[in-house]
């Protein structure tokens, strides 16, 4: 396990990168939006009493979409994308609980990102991993033709990503059963 999170370090340390500056966008995205807009979002936020986690969809689609056009080498600029999204989402998430519900929002936001996004995320970045890597086989399949390692590359770790899609949507319809008690529970932070 250590000597695979040592070989991946440069991968993890931009992926990291690329969250970070995807929440700082996010935050500073927020920061940026009328007066008008912020009212309205705080308002909406503030009459909403039911925070219920539900990815299924939008992770199954966004996932099958980056499996399917890792093939055509557009996985690789598209999973980048998405992880910056994911930050920018996180970032303007934070700012809007924050500036609603002041500390107790925070708290209820980082409680939320914990239980919802973290596992996902991690699952994410192993994911996006395999879709590179296919891209990058694509690519040598395209320069070296009938290369047989570079196939049986290929098919590998298309049935890890598959069964990395397979993990997330079981991971997503699980939490969007346990989020409801849980954020019952904590709903007093946003009151």
């Amino acid at each position: 396990m250590q000597n695979k999170l040592f070989k991946n370090k440069k991968y993890l340390i931009f992926m990291f990168f690329l969250i970070t500056i995807g929440i700082i966008s996010g935050i500073f995205y927020y920061a940026f939006q009328s007066n008008d807009i912020k009212s309205n979002i705080i308002n909406t936020i503030s009459s909403y009493n039911s925070f219920k986690y539900n990815a299924i969809f939008k992770d199954l689609i966004i996932m099958s979409l980056l499996l399917v056009s890792s093939f055509f080498i557009i996985g690789l600029p598209l999973g980048l994308c998405f992880i910056f999204y994911e930050g920018l989402s996180i970032g303007f998430l934070i700012s809007i609980f924050l500036a609603s519900f002041k500390l107790k929002g925070l708290i209820y936001i980082l409680i939320y990102l914990i239980i919802n996004k973290i596992i996902t995320l991690i699952l994410m970045l192993i994911f996006l991993k395999k879709i590179f890597n296919i891209s990058r086989y694509t690519i040598g399949l395209i320069i070296y033709k009938n290369e047989n390692l570079l196939k049986e590359k290929v098919i590998k770790n298309f049935i890890n990503s598959l069964s990395y899609i397979i993990i997330v949507f079981i991971l997503n319809i699980f939490l969007y059963f346990l989020s409801i008690p849980i954020f019952s529970k904590i709903a007093f932070l946003l009151h």
